[in-house]
């Protein structure tokens, strides 16, 4: 990322911050009412959800002349560029989340959510220009005729260079292709004699995206590792990381919150119903000048639902630790992270 998008990218992850802590409290202490007019619904809804974000949004009209919906909620709450630049639709989020949740929202408050937007705006386009300027700052070709003396001229026309490998040899290519042949019969032997002699590792190393790492358990006890989150916290009252780790098919996310006394950090995993995907999502932790440890659960392609890691507290062995919580899918390979998270 090119230092000016970086600095477009932190100011987002900022204002995303302010509305997901909204929309969190909204969920934590709200309650769903229907709109005015609209009769209650037969399954029980959630309140502070995208979908009643949306209702009461427009129900209030916090957004007039815009066209609300759910996803529309749910771009603000990703942190997507395109909707934290409209300030309207930031700030009627906002207010939605502190009329579910009872909180005040003055209009100072909304002020200064205003002039980040705005603010955001000025820097997108800083970028957009930085973006469109860049080729120019490269160094000019030396056109013909020109001399290290004067000037070079700068061209606007693509320079192609061209040259011709002569043809090896009739023996040199024999030999290069019997060298290239030898080379294949020696790696694949090498490959299957490391495929034999690796030794079965834990359904918890296998599931590893990345370079090899300790197990999750290893250097903590007793609750510093909560195997089941879903036994102690509910991911509605917890506090979610913004902006999300969604990409393509994949939905997930990283949350936090207490238990006696003590922070604890996990993530969640799925797939859309329409493509389902396998994958699964890790927390990882360290302790400060130690190694890396994961803590990963699996997402079949079958499952509909949410899979949940463990959760990881932010002291283990009385010393603080370095987290991060990862979404991946199988296929094709891709994996989304949040940035460490030092808690010390």
């Amino acid at each position: 990322m090119a230092p000016w998008w970086r600095e477009v990218r932190e100011a987002a992850d900022l204002v995303a911050s302010l509305i997901g802590a909204a929309a969190a409290r909204a969920g934590r202490d709200g309650r769903y009412t229907p709109p005015p007019g609209v009769p209650v619904p037969r399954r029980r809804r959630k309140a502070g959800s995208l979908r009643h974000l949306a209702e009461v949004i427009r129900a209030h009209r916090l957004a007039v002349g815009m066209s609300v919906d759910k996803d529309t909620v749910a771009g603000v709450l990703a942190g997507e560029l395109r909707f934290l630049t409209d300030q309207t639709l930031v700030v009627a989020v906002v207010r939605a989340a502190h009329l579910i949740s009872g909180d005040p929202f003055t209009d100072a408050d909304a002020q200064r959510l205003a002039v980040a937007c705005d603010r955001m705006v000025t820097l997108v386009e800083k970028a957009t220009e930085a973006d469109r300027r860049a080729p120019e700052l490269l160094p000019a070709a030396w056109a013909a005729g020109d001399t290290p003396s004067t000037p070079p001229a700068r061209r606007t026309e693509t320079i192609v260079f061209e040259a011709r490998v002569p043809d090896p040899p009739l023996l040199r290519r024999a030999w290069v292709r019997a060298a290239a042949a030898a080379a294949a019969v020696m790696l694949v032997a090498g490959t299957f004699a490391w495929s034999s002699a690796r030794p079965h590792a834990a359904v918890e190393n296998d599931a590893r995206p990345r370079e090899p790492e300790l197990l999750c358990r290893t250097g903590a006890a007793g609750t510093e590792i909560i195997d089941d989150s879903t036994a102690v916290f509910d991911d509605d009252q917890a506090t979610r990381l913004s902006p999300t780790l969604d990409f393509d098919q994949m939905n997930g996310s990283a949350r936090y919150a207490r238990y006696r006394g003590v922070t604890y950090y996990w993530g969640r995993a799925g797939s859309d119903d329409a493509t389902p995907a396998a994958g699964g999502a890790r927390v990882r932790w360290r302790p400060a000048g130690g190694e890396w440890h994961t803590c990963p659960v699996l997402l079949p392609v079958t499952e509909r639902g949410y899979v949940h890691t463990a959760a990881v507290a932010t002291t283990i062995a009385g010393q603080p630790v370095t987290i991060q919580v990862c979404l991946w899918r199988d296929v094709p390979r891709r994996e989304n992270c949040t940035p460490e998270i030092a808690t010390g």
